[in-house]
């Protein structure tokens, strides 16, 4: 019997995925460091903006709300002849003084001597009495206040170094005259803005229509 001859054993030939897979060089590592941190950087600015304008967004809806509770406040305010502390102030046929009129103060735009917004014992009695209002100011020393006084943006907050103001003037409709008769305004076109730093202002318009002349 012959001897088997034995060969060296063969090499097998690695699978090609084997044979190409390779660990990340260093310039690999680098361009992937360099990416991340762009993308990273992308993101971060993008969360910076994105916050920024949600702030924004909120402090707009709070300055409008102020706003409109505002012109709420000045619009349910009664529209007389009369200045509602007149002794004639139910009963007076027109806007003047004497005879079927007033007894002696005839309602004006801007507030009676010693009226305040703030002043439970000589508060606003009438829509005209808006007429200037300014926050801050007296009554409202540090910024935006409700009809009780109370400051609606205090230090540190979102509304900081916001102002209001009220304006008004005669203002005719359809079938109603700016003014009657007598020369006194019978529809108001109130004006109120909110303006806060940095922002655009805000600006609501109503109508008050003297319809109830003797309701105080």
């Amino acid at each position: 019997m012959k001897p088997v001859s034995r060969g060296r054993p063969t090499r097998r030939p690695l699978p090609a995925a084997r044979r190409h897979a390779r660990g990340f060089t260093l310039i690999d590592v680098l361009v992937l460091i360099v990416l991340v941190g762009t993308v990273a950087g992308s993101f971060t600015v993008l969360f910076g903006k994105l916050s920024a304008q949600s702030s924004q967004a909120l402090r707009d809806r709070q300055a409008l709300a102020i706003a409109q509770a505002l012109l709420a406040e000045v619009r349910s305010m009664p529209f007389t002849f009369c200045d509602a502390g007149d002794a004639r102030a139910l009963v007076a046929t027109g806007a003047f003084a004497g005879g079927t009129g007033c007894a002696s103060t005839v309602d004006a735009l801007g507030p009676e001597a010693g009226e305040t917004r703030y002043n439970a014992a000589n508060r606003f009695d009438a829509v005209s009495d808006y007429q200037g209002l300014t926050l801050p100011g007296p009554g409202c020393p540090g910024g935006l206040c409700d009809i009780g006084g109370t400051q609606l943006n205090p230090a540190g907050g979102g509304l900081t170094g916001c102002q209001a103001n009220v304006a008004m003037a005669a203002q005719a409709m359809t079938g109603i005259a700016a003014t009657d008769a007598n020369g006194r305004p019978q529809v108001l076109r109130v004006v109120v803005t909110v303006r806060c730093p940095g922002a655009g202002d805000i600006v609501l318009e109503g109508l008050k229509v003297r319809h109830a002349p003797n309701r105080i």
